[in-house]
């Protein structure tokens, strides 16, 4: 899909939103932004280089998951997603997004609070790119994890920040990493760890 189709795809949801008056439009807005979006494709990209196919992915702290969920369908195949978010409104905006472009629905949205979801080990692959917005998940044997956290910490939503992508390997126990780096932004570093706990 390239980057023209997708702006239509975001327009469209994004005009039907404003049109039904869905609360919390600046929420969907939000999760476009510049940063998330390069954040994502990094995710997406460094996976990619390491298995392209999934049958199951649970995507934690998931927002409305749209924007991974795209990127991820050009550069891997997917069966299944689960997309766990406290927020039931980021699970609307996403069902209006598959509604308006006439998309395949192959995921659930499971309402739950992350730190309170224990069936983490029939995943093969466990996507977190919120982190510092949660205490440490239990890690289990087999899923590949996919994490992301910041040192942003004049947010006080983020509780749970890191300040290396070692800290990050840490805090999830991951013993099998295949990738560990960095992205710098202005006010902050992202960190991303992608490996497996054995």
């Amino acid at each position: 899909m390239n980057d023209k189709i997708l702006v239509g795809k975001y327009s469209d949801t994004l005009f039907t939103l404003h049109r039904n008056n869905v609360p919390h439009i600046t929420n969907f807005v939000e999760s476009f932004r510049t940063n998330q979006i390069k954040c994502k494709n990094w995710l997406v990209q460094e996976l990619a280089n390491t298995r392209t196919s999934f049958d199951k992915v649970l995507v934690v702290g998931s927002w409305n998951g749209i924007l991974l969920y795209e990127l991820m369908k050009q550069e891997c195949d997917v069966g299944w997603f689960d997309f766990l978010d406290i927020d039931e409104m980021t699970h609307i905006h996403r069902d209006i997004y598959f509604s308006v472009n006439n998309m395949k629905k192959n995921y659930n949205s499971l309402k739950v609070d992350a730190t309170e979801y224990s069936d983490f080990s029939s995943y093969d692959l466990i996507i977190n790119t919120s982190c510092e917005h949660m205490k440490p998940l239990p890690p289990v044997n087999g899923p590949l994890y996919a994490l992301q956290s910041n040192n942003y910490r004049s947010i006080k939503e983020h509780i749970n920040c890191v300040d290396s992508a070692h800290q990050l390997k840490e805090q999830y126990q991951l013993s099998q990493i295949i990738c560990k780096t960095r992205l710098k932004f202005d006010n902050y570093t992202r960190f991303m760890v992608i490996g497996s706990h054995w």
